[in-house]
């Protein structure tokens, strides 16, 4: 799979490819200033939400390997989005090219999309709050979302979803979500570490503890 990305929060770009198509991700946060979506014309349109709110764009451009191009425009997208796809180091991703299926993490929405119909075929708002980043899992997804960690199938089936005790972002750094062979390791914002199995189930819960500085009181600097 072959990508090019042009980042800007927004207004961003995501090219990915395999021997079947070549797909041009375009996304237009709704407070983007100098607005190049709504200008163009679009083969079809889908509407995500369907509240009929002022929202974020997502253009899809599609190429397939005869040269034949086709667009859709993504309406109703609300929530922050980032795109880019997982590779060798960063295993988490936003955007994944199956064969003939985009899988997004787009704002609230967690969606798949046929390239070949240009339809959704299953979209899930699985948290209450945003969702940011998904993981392959054996056969399923990991999705981190702000509220809860989910696991949700290929035909987008919520296996389970696992809070903790804050939410699944951390600012220290530390990387939220982290999976080995049998386990894994989550961190969220206060810096509590839980490791859970792969059926969501607790295996180890490590409340962050901070560690106060033993200082003498300045009177007792001299004794």
């Amino acid at each position: 799979m072959k990508t090019d990305q042009t980042i800007n929060f927004d207004t961003q770009k995501l090219t990915v490819s395999n021997d079947r198509w070549t797909v041009v991700l375009w996304f237009e946060s709704r407070y983007a200033e100098n607005k190049i979506i709504e200008t163009k014309s679009y083969t079809k349109t889908i509407d995500l939400n369907e509240t009929g709110e002022l929202s974020s764009l997502l253009a899809i451009e599609i190429t397939n390997n005869r040269g034949d191009t086709t667009s859709c425009l993504i309406t109703g997208i609300d929530g922050g989005s980032y795109l880019y796809i997982a590779d060798d180091k960063n295993k988490s991703q936003s955007v994944k090219l199956l064969s003939d299926n985009l899988i997004l993490s787009l704002g609230f929405t967690f969606f798949s999309f046929s390239i070949d119909k240009q339809e959704i075929e299953w979209k899930l708002r699985p948290d209450m709050a945003e969702v940011f980043e998904f993981y392959d899992l054996h056969d399923d997804y990991l999705l981190r979302g702000e509220l809860e960690i989910h696991r949700i199938t290929r035909n987008g089936n919520v296996k389970w979803s696992y809070g903790g005790r804050d939410i699944w972002v951390n600012i220290d750094g530390k990387k939220e979500v982290h999976i080995e062979n049998d386990k894994i390791i989550l961190t969220d914002f206060e810096g509590n570490v839980y490791v859970i199995d792969f059926n969501g189930q607790t295996l180890e819960d490590r409340p962050f503890v901070r560690i106060k500085e033993n200082r003498n009181k300045w009177w007792q600097l001299w004794k």
